[in-house]
């Protein structure tokens, strides 16, 4: 009987073994995510260049093919992007075909790669709903949030300051007009936002960390 015990305890410590070993944690590398991961951001690149910027932007016919042209930002992140993705996937496939299959990931680690997905997605409802400036530092607080900040100074700060300064360069520095909101909420402050200003809210907000 007791030699029938350790026999099923030899074979369940097998199976948890096989289990344990089937599966991967978040930090080791998976080929087969990374393929995924920059196929994904091969297409998303080329979609973003050939179809989306020309049907999102208008481009005065003045600025057409110039550094002015409010496409041209975009369409240098989107080749960016694209020109990244396809380096990644090289690396990423010949990595995979040297490299026996790996397990999955647990599911907490789907579970983590899901919020941040909705987070993302939340950002762009949020850019056309409320504006690109509240709707980055809204996504700004809940990513950090949501992955394990809990510091109130450390959030504020960078909630604050992060859009502030992104807003600034691209209305004031490169004269690039954002996604106007469909509720017109923060256009009032955004309007009113100085060089000054933002100097001085940054200087208090840092105060605050102490």
């Amino acid at each position: 009987m007791a030699k029938s015990d350790n026999i099923l305890a030899s074979a369940s410590d097998d199976d948890a073994e096989t289990t344990l070993s089937a599966s991967v944690d978040m930090d080791t590398p998976t080929h087969r995510g990374d393929s995924i991961a920059a196929l994904l951001c091969l297409v998303g690149g080329l979609v973003g260049y050939f179809l989306i910027v020309p049907a999102a932007v208008y481009v005065p016919p003045q600025f057409a093919g110039t550094a002015n042209s409010p496409a041209f930002l975009p369409n240098v992140l989107f080749l960016i992007l694209a020109a990244l993705g396809f380096i990644y996937l090289v690396y990423s496939v010949a990595a995979q075909l040297r490299n026996p299959t790996q397990g999955w990931a647990h599911p907490s680690d789907w579970l983590l790669a899901g919020g941040t997905a909705l987070i993302c997605v939340g950002y762009v409802l949020f850019i056309f709903g409320i504006g690109m400036t509240l709707g980055s530092a809204l996504c700004v607080a809940v990513t950090m949030i949501y992955f394990g900040e809990r510091r109130p100074w450390l959030i504020g700060a960078i909630t604050v300051i992060l859009p502030a300064l992104l807003w600034y360069f691209f209305v004031k520095v490169a004269h690039i007009l954002l996604p106007p909101s469909w509720l017109g909420i923060m256009d009032w402050l955004e309007a009113g936002i100085t060089h000054d200003g933002m100097t001085r809210m940054a200087g208090f907000i840092t105060s605050l960390g102490t």
